[in-house]
């Protein structure tokens, strides 16, 4: 799990800072991980929101031709076993949401 987790944290950091904010722009990058789950499966949500320009009107994260994008979805959906979604953040920028199972730690 390591090795595709930090690949689409890599491409997703890449993304936000290259496409979110213009030459000489300030701006916030932030990740957050929570593991829950019930007995049978825990899982990892991470996030990765910044307060940038925001998705381009009519973008479809799962119809983009990036292949950063494209990189990411199949790790997240072929390695991990989990989900990905590139939305709106709430006040300013976009945010991205993986979600994936992770298995019990080996001692």
């Amino acid at each position: 799990m390591a090795t595709p987790l930090s690949m689409v944290l890599t491409e997703v950091l890449q993304n936000a800072l290259e496409h979110g904010f213009g030459p000489g722009e300030q701006g916030t990058v932030e990740v957050s991980a929570v593991r829950g789950g019930g007995d049978e499966e825990s899982r990892l949500v991470v996030v990765v929101q910044d307060d940038g320009r925001g998705l381009p009107e009519g973008f479809d994260p799962q119809r983009a031709g990036n292949l950063g994008l494209q990189i990411v979805r199949t790790l997240v959906e072929g390695e991990l076993g989990g989900t990905f979604d590139m939305v709106p953040a709430p006040e300013r920028g976009t945010r991205v949401m993986l979600d994936f199972p992770v298995g019990a730690e080996k001692h």
